[in-house]
């Protein structure tokens, strides 16, 4: 028989699309820190966010990591990033 609860699980664990998970952040790092980065600039893999920017600009992108990723949760929901590197 059929269990339709089993199909619709694995529905839980699609990703955000990379697009929108680069807006969110973009728009989280801009509110947190004041600074602009693009989205050509960024790459999500896993979960995980990775910033190719000079080595200052991610530091203090680190400094307010948490604050970061708080905003990204209420934008993207559950299906927000873990973690920035």
């Amino acid at each position: 028989m059929f269990n339709i609860s089993t199909y619709l699980e694995k529905f839980k664990k699609i990703e955000a699309p990379g697009d929108s998970v680069k807006c969110a952040a973009e728009k989280a790092i801009f509110e947190s820190v004041g600074i602009k980065i693009e989205k050509k600039e960024m790459n999500v893999v896993d979960g995980v966010l990775f910033l190719f920017v000079p080595s200052i600009i991610k530091n203090e992108v680190y400094m307010s990591k948490r604050g970061i990723l708080e905003k990204m949760r209420t934008i993207l929901g559950e299906k927000a990033i873990k973690d920035i590197r």
